[in-house]
């Protein structure tokens, strides 16, 4: 998978941007806050129709617009194919693929795959669960584009059985209304968590492996699905433990239990790595995950998707910058942003096209 083209048009600090690429390694340099995130971000976006770095689709409209337009043109084995994103402060998002638009998100998912790699996900394994359950989340957008709308209506039920938490709660409705929320809850998250499961089962033996070759050591890494509820049968567990939570959930007005609580557990030599892990053995711990993440959608797509490093480089030590520039290949589209060329092997530097981003502008670096 190969980005030929961009073009943007009042996205985040770019007025208007189209570039044309010919390599398989760009490298991106400039001060902080110039716009070299904006054009990873608008890059990853491409592949669910939504930003991996904001919240919010408002932040994604330059200041004062109406809208923010992302063009893309992007060589798969297949052909080419054209992926265009309208994003307006409201909200209302905008698909086009190959001229012709999108009536649902899922439809798009799985035109163009990428693997967004920053800073906060060097925190992957001390971070809170949430960090960790969007890396899955992200993962399985792209491997399974049904588990969008499924994760959909996850979060709609969930948000139905929070409301009535509230209304029960206030005493503006009867705890019998649960009745209806709890085996709901527990029939749209049963398809989350099947998912889930069997991308981990999937991904875990490739992070090990990864693990193992970019530390150089003997540490057995462990990965496995953490539901916050288990057994043989999880819809009925999860109905029981919802049952079981009634009392502190109305309480605090809120589902204490379910999908969106899941988590990873990630141990190294059987310990928690979370608790007993050094700062470089997490942050090994969280390449060897992306890493997995990128062979997993390789292989189970036949096309290396599109990498995107945002920063990542400047935290590492020396040898882990090394050992990533290493193990992503030459056959990976790679872009990564930087403040210092000095962070890149003279091979790497040899065969990538540089850029320098100033304040919503690139421009081809002068390398001597």
């Amino acid at each position: 998978m190969f980005l030929e083209r961009l073009e943007l048009t009042d996205f985040r600090n770019y007025v208007a941007f189209d570039r044309v690429f010919e390599r398989n390694r760009v490298i991106l340099l400039g001060d902080n806050a110039q716009g070299k995130t904006n054009l990873l971000e608008a890059i990853g976006a491409l592949a669910t129709a939504a930003s991996p770095f904001a919240a919010r689709e408002a932040d994604l409209v330059r200041w004062g617009q109406a809208q923010a337009i992302v063009r893309s043109v992007v060589r798969k084995e297949a052909g080419q194919v054209g992926v265009d994103l309208l994003f307006r402060p409201a909200g209302r998002r905008a698909v086009k693929v190959n001229g012709l638009h999108q009536k649902r998100i899922a439809d798009l998912l799985g035109t163009v795959s990428a693997v967004v790699f920053s800073r906060e996900d060097l925190e992957l394994v001390s971070g809170a669960p949430a960090l960790r359950r969007g890396y899955l989340d992200w993962l399985l957008l792209q491997l399974q584009p049904v588990y969008h709308e499924e994760l959909q209506r996850y979060a709609r039920v969930l948000a139905q059985r929070n409301h009535a938490l509230r209304a029960i709660s206030d005493g503006r409705s009867a705890i019998s209304a649960l009745d209806l929320w709890d085996p709901a809850l527990a029939g749209t998250g049963a398809s989350l968590h099947r998912r889930r499961g069997a991308a981990i089962e999937a991904l875990a033996p490739l992070a090990r492996g990864w693990h193992a070759r970019i530390a150089g050591s003997e540490e057995d890494l462990a990965i496995a699905y953490g539901p916050g509820v288990a057994g043989p049968d999880w819809e009925e567990a999860l109905r029981a433990a919802l049952a079981d939570s009634r009392a502190r959930e109305i309480g605090r007005g809120q589902t204490l239990v379910g999908p969106h609580r899941d988590d990873l557990a990630i141990a190294l030599d059987g310990r928690e790595a979370k608790a007993f892990s050094s700062t470089g053995q997490k942050r090994t711990i969280a390449l060897a995950l992306k890493l997995a993440e990128l062979d997993l959608l390789r292989r189970t797509t036949g096309e290396a998707p599109i990498l995107l490093l945002d920063d990542v480089l400047a935290e590492l030590d020396v040898t882990r910058q090394n050992r990533l520039l290493e193990a992503i290949g030459t056959d990976t589209q790679t872009f990564v942003t930087s403040t210092h060329l000095s962070d890149f092997s003279a091979d790497w530097i040899a065969q990538a096209e540089i850029y320098e981003v100033r304040a919503g502008r690139i421009d081809r670096a002068e390398v001597g």
